[in-house]
Formats: structure tokens, C-alpha cells, sequence
């Protein structure tokens, strides 16, 4: 066995992430992957401080389907409430899907810059993601789960939909309405067919907070009205 064996840091990645679809998280050790690669246990802390490190970096491709969404969803808001509840569907719809990877990415491993990470591993794999919106950016730049979703709250106190003193409440109600509902679904699971109903629960539950606090609605009425924009818009286009 070569002790090294000139592994890069991408090729860790590469293969933990292999492993992670594989196996499951839940069955990765230093060993294993050191096995498969066929190189030395100690090799691996060259470049990540452990095994929490590299499996957060693997796991860093699952947002790939979560930027995207957001790109494309961009592009048919048309005002500030689109924008918020279309950012926490795009949101809920990965992350009941892909509960594991999404607890650790946003809520576990605090002691990892997100938005740093996402640079570094995006930039070992342009290939995986298109560039993503400025305001999402931002949201990333910020550790703190409640202080992404103030990211956004702060763009509709711009747009004076919303007063600052309600857009605090907002944002704690949505946050911690999010974190019971990721909770249960991580404590009890919800069946594959029945994602879709328990996403639009949690948007349809979110919307009424939003229409409790907000100062101006723009006209929003449900987000699966905007959704329908979009249905027809590509009927038009086509």
C-alpha cells in the first residue's frame, strides 16, 4: 500500500460521496474509505480534520438540486412574497427528501463556513452547478439558520411589504415552524408518496403566517398559484 499515494483532496470527495450513495452515511469510517482507496488511514488528514469534515464536503453536491431550483424559480416571482415562500418550497422540497444531508449541511456542523465550502467544492466541480443568485449568496454567507431566512425577510422590509418589528416575528415563527416539521419527519419519517402533501403543508402553514404579519401582500394569494404562472408560461413559450 502506497502511504500517500498523491491522493488529492477532490478525489476524497469523489469517493466518499460514492460511498455515502452506496452505503449510507450512517456505515462511513476512515477505514472504509481508506480501504477503498487504497491508501492509509492517516493519509485522509492531509488535507480534511477528520472524517466530519470530508463527509461534509461529500455531501456538499446535494445542494445542486436545491441551486437550481432556485435559479429556475427566480425567473417567475414577481414580487417579494413569491420570493420568500418560493425560496423555503425550493428549500423543503429537497430537504424532506434528503433529511441526513440537509440536517448536517444546515444545521449540525456550525463550525464549517457553508458559503466557504460551497466556494471551494464548486469550484473543484464547476460542472455540478450553475452560478446561483446573488441573494443566495448572501443567505449562505450567513451561519445561522435564522439569519439566512433574515436575508430574505430583509428584502421585503426593503420593499415596505413588511415592518421590521413583524419581519422578527416572521422569521422566528418560519424558522421554528420548519424545525417541527423537519423534526417529526426525522423522528417518524413520511412516506415517499407522501412528500409532495407534506411539503405543501408546510408552505401552506407558512403562507399563513405570512398573510398574519404582512403590511402588503403584492397580490400573493398561494404559492401554488405562482407555480401555475410557471405551468403556463411554458405552455405559452412552447
Amino acid at each position: 500500500m502506497d502511504y500517500f499515494k498523491g491522493l488529492s483532496r477532490k478525489e476524497y470527495i469523489l469517493k466518499t460521496a460514492e460511498m455515502i450513495k452506496r452505503d449510507g452515511i450512517e456505515n462511513l469510517s476512515i477505514r472504509k474509505i481508506a480501504k477503498e482507496l487504497c491508501c492509509s488511514s492517516a493519509s485522509l488528514y492531509r488535507y480534511f480534520s477528520g472524517l466530519d469534515e470530508l463527509i461534509y464536503y461529500a455531501e456538499l453536491g446535494q445542494l445542486k438540486a436545491y441551486i437550481q431550483s432556485i435559479n429556475e424559480s427566480s425567473l417567475i416571482w414577481e414580487n417579494v412574497w413569491d420570493k420568500y415562500v418560493g425560496i423555503w418550497y425550493c428549500y423543503a422540497m429537497e430537504a424532506f427528501r434528503k433529511p441526513i444531508s440537509y440536517n448536517l449541511l444546515f444545521l449540525t456542523k456550525k463550525d464549517i463556513e457553508l458559503d466557504k465550502a460551497i466556494v471551494e467544492f464548486y469550484d473543484m466541480f464547476p460542472e455540478e452547478i450553475r452560478t446561483s443568485t446573488p441573494l443566495f449568496r448572501t443567505m449562505l454567507r450567513n451561519p445561522d439558520f435564522l439569519g439566512r431566512d433574515y436575508e430574505v425577510c430583509k428584502v421585503c422590509i426593503k420593499a415596505g411589504v413588511i415592518s421590521e418589528e413583524k419581519a422578527v416575528v416572521l422569521n422566528r415563527m418560519v424558522c421554528f415552524l420548519y424545525m417541527g416539521y423537519f423534526k417529526n419527519l426525522m423522528d417518524k419519517g413520511v412516506r415517499e408518496e407522501s412528500l409532495d402533501d407534506y411539503v405543501w403543508k408546510f408552505v401552506e402553514d407558512t403562507e399563513r403566517i405570512v398573510f398574519a404579519l404582512a403590511d402588503n401582500l403584492q397580490g400573493y394569494t398561494s404559492y401554488k398559484e405562482v407555480l401555475k404562472r410557471k405551468v403556463l408560461k411554458r405552455k405559452t413559450k412552447y
